[in-house]
């Protein structure tokens, strides 16, 4: 995903919801603070998805956008890549103040991206080889400091099981770049 992507995709949800708030939460969401991660070879780069949530969430409008925009749907088999919109409830996994630190994508309005190291927590939550990968790279470029992570991890209300999980996961990030974190 670059930027112009992304924005394109924000532009084809305007048609549908020129209202509501959008938040770019998944890997797309590094566009607003690192528009060259979409330039770069990166695991940015390469995805061919973004991850919206709208607010206030609807349901017909999110299926409707969805029969446009989404996952094998004419827009992403003519452009190769699509929007996901999630249901809000995936923002129990953010740490706390993740709201107060939203990053506005620049000429988009009422659109924000999570602030990088509160993305990160998201994707820790997610585990994913991708995942893991994708915040080895950003902790190697100094993209992301993992103590900040750690913080971010540690406010964020889990399940003990979740804390073990996505404890494991930053350590393996850590581990991966060469770096330290609390333990």
């Amino acid at each position: 995903m670059d930027l112009p992507s992304l924005i394109s995709l924000i532009l084809e949800i305007r048609n549908f919801a020129p209202t509501q708030r959008l938040v770019v939460f998944g890997s797309g969401s590094l566009l607003a603070s690192f528009e060259q991660l979409g330039t770069e070879d990166s695991l940015v780069k390469r995805s061919r998805d973004a991850d919206f949530i709208m607010f206030p969430w609807d349901e017909v409008l999110e299926q409707d956008i969805h029969r446009h925009i989404g996952a094998d749907f004419v827009f992403d088999q003519k452009f190769g890549y699509h929007a996901d919109i999630i249901r809000p409830i995936v923002t129990e996994n953010f740490p706390p103040g993740w709201e107060e630190r939203l990053v506005p994508l620049a000429g988009m309005e009422n659109v924000f991206c999570l602030e990088p190291h509160d993305m990160a927590v998201a994707k820790l939550f997610a585990g994913r080889p991708k995942d893991i990968s994708l915040l080895t790279d950003l902790v190697k470029a100094q993209r992301l400091r993992a103590l900040t992570v750690f913080e971010r991890l540690c406010a964020t209300p889990m399940t003990e099981a979740m804390i073990v999980k996505t404890h494991q996961r930053l350590q393996q990030v850590a581990d991966l770049a060469g770096v330290k974190v609390p333990r």
